[in-house]
């Protein structure tokens, strides 16, 4: 449904099911930090075919996909027994033919035609961008997607929501700015106006505006709290 509404979906998946593999329009394949495959989805068999590796009838490609990167597949142990027979029983000799067939299929991804498109592709936007740094002097400059009162909007609705959600914490700091407000009153009740009343008014313009920063301190639980999703 997001991307029926224009959204890009990234998925860094690993070994998904037929059902969500067929709504992919991308596909990317890495081993070892190795591209193996980078093209559309529909055509990752037909390259595969090509190089040598047929999916057997009723396969899950991805399944189909990770069998060759670990060279565990039909195809693979076929010609593994066409020239020595497959020992399984050593992990190191394992690694060894994982990595081997990782690089096997590293260069043959290399020397595909998927391979050239996308390097020029990727060319031209280098070009691009360096053509457009030269001519402008801005390039470096952060520049956002939305401006300062769309962000200041969703910011505050936000905030909004979350004194709504944790009502407890808007009434204690009510009430305690309340009787904090009857405590001063008190106090300073009734000052008269001489120079022991501008001396009165004084400190309790300083006990206020010391409230006030201090009452601000309790923002920090916000950063406490949302730290671990934003990071």
């Amino acid at each position: 449904r997001l991307s029926r509404r224009g959204r890009t979906i990234i998925f860094s998946i690993h070994q998904p099911r037929y059902s969500i593999f067929k709504l992919f329009d991308s596909l990317t394949l890495l081993a070892l930090g190795k591209v193996l495959y980078h093209g559309p989805a529909k055509q990752a068999l037909e390259y595969f075919s090509s190089i040598g590796y047929e999916c057997e009838p009723f396969n899950n490609p991805a399944d189909f996909f990770l069998d060759i990167i670990n060279g565990d597949s039909t195809a693979v142990a076929a010609s593994k027994e066409d020239h020595r027979p497959v020992d399984t029983g050593k992990v190191a000799e394992d690694n060894v033919v994982s990595s081997s067939v990782v690089d096997v299929l590293h260069q043959k991804y290399l020397s595909s035609s998927l391979y050239q498109s996308t390097k020029e592709a990727l060319v031209k936007v280098e070009l691009g961008q360096g053509s457009k740094q030269r001519v402008s002097k801005q390039g470096h400059e952060i520049t956002y997607a939305n401006g300062f009162l769309t962000q200041l909007y969703w910011v505050s609705k936000r905030s909004l929501k979350n004194l709504i959600r944790n009502p407890q914490a808007s009434i204690a700091q009510i009430a305690v700015t309340i009787i904090l407000a009857l405590v001063v009153g008190a106090i300073f009740f009734g000052v008269k106006s001489d120079r022991s009343g501008i001396q009165n008014r004084v400190g309790s313009l300083f006990f206020v505006t010391t409230n006030q920063c201090f009452s601000s301190v309790s923002a920090i639980e916000l950063f406490i709290r949302d730290k671990k999703l934003f990071v």
